[in-house]
């Protein structure tokens, strides 16, 4: 009896693999796709200028527990959808505020900043 059953577990072993690993491929999803490298992402959220001193140039930006930016960052602050102001990082931080220099524009308190 041994003899009869080889050939026929010789044949069903290898089918019954077969059959799991198509199944298997049933299952399978190609991942999405990566961003590309080149593309850079939109504008991150610093916070809101909290004080504006036009007799030295520069602003108090309230980050609260937001992202804070390196010194020397190009910052821009905007009221609504309009531009007002291009700024630049400080090294002088206090948390929740981080000082930036008045480059270009007139910033005002409760402007929006942007990276």
């Amino acid at each position: 009896m041994r003899i009869e059953r080889q050939p026929f577990l010789r044949f069903v072993i290898p089918a019954m693999s077969g059959v799991f690993l198509l199944s298997a491929c049933a299952f399978w999803r190609p991942r999405p796709p990566h961003p590309a490298a080149g593309v850079a992402p939109g504008p991150r959220r610093v916070g809101t200028v909290a004080l504006v001193n036009d007799d030295l140039h520069f602003v108090l930006v309230d980050v609260g527990s937001l992202y804070t930016p390196a010194a020397g960052t190009a910052l821009k602050s905007f009221s609504g959808t309009k531009e007002t102001g291009i700024l630049a990082v400080d090294p002088e931080k206090q948390r929740p505020f981080i000082v930036a220099d008045i480059v270009k524009g007139e910033p005002k308190v409760g402007d929006q900043v942007e990276e």
